[in-house]
């Protein structure tokens, strides 16, 4: 009875031991082929259409004939540079002429608190402030006083109306 335990035993380890091989291997061999492919600038894609040689059984077969490889260059598949111009000092400009509400309004979305100790601070703090953020996330300052003034634009609009 303890010999046929030590033989199961054993039986497992080595299939363990078989199938960890076997996966490390196929990993290794992925890993040198993806080397390979990015030190030639090309990634090669393969396609495979199925194809039914009895359309009565129909179950799927995969025929040699059908695998393509295409070969696309890596260049493709890199994000085109964005390099999108922000007039920093249109934005310093409409910074200093907005009214004290919209200055608070945009000192809260962007995370700049309005209130210290229980009370406001002065519009001119927050508008340094502004500035300040404007010089390291200019995008995001941009966002923000864009939908300022998208509001106060269409508020003009309807008190005209």
């Amino acid at each position: 009875m303890q010999s046929i335990q030590n033989f199961l035993t054993m039986t497992i380890v080595v299939l363990c031991a078989t199938i960890t091989i076997t996966i490390a291997l196929d990993f290794s061999i992925g890993l040198t082929q993806l080397w390979n492919n990015v030190a030639k600038n090309e990634v090669d894609v393969q396609q495979v259409y199925p194809q039914f040689k009895n359309a009565n059984r129909q179950q799927l077969q995969l025929i040699d004939t059908d695998v393509k490889t295409v070969s696309i260059p890596a260049a493709d598949f890199e994000a085109p540079p964005t390099t999108h111009y922000i007039d920093i000092e249109s934005l310093e400009l409409l910074i200093q002429k907005l009214p004290q509400s919209r200055v608070r309004t945009a000192a809260r979305r962007l995370g700049i608190r309005d209130k210290v100790d229980g009370s406001y601070q002065k519009v001119g703090v927050l508008r340094a402030q502004l500035q300040d953020v404007l010089r390291y996330q200019p995008s995001k300052v941009k966002q923000v006083l864009g939908q300022l003034t998208m509001k106060t634009s269409t508020s003009k609009q309807k008190q005209l109306c």
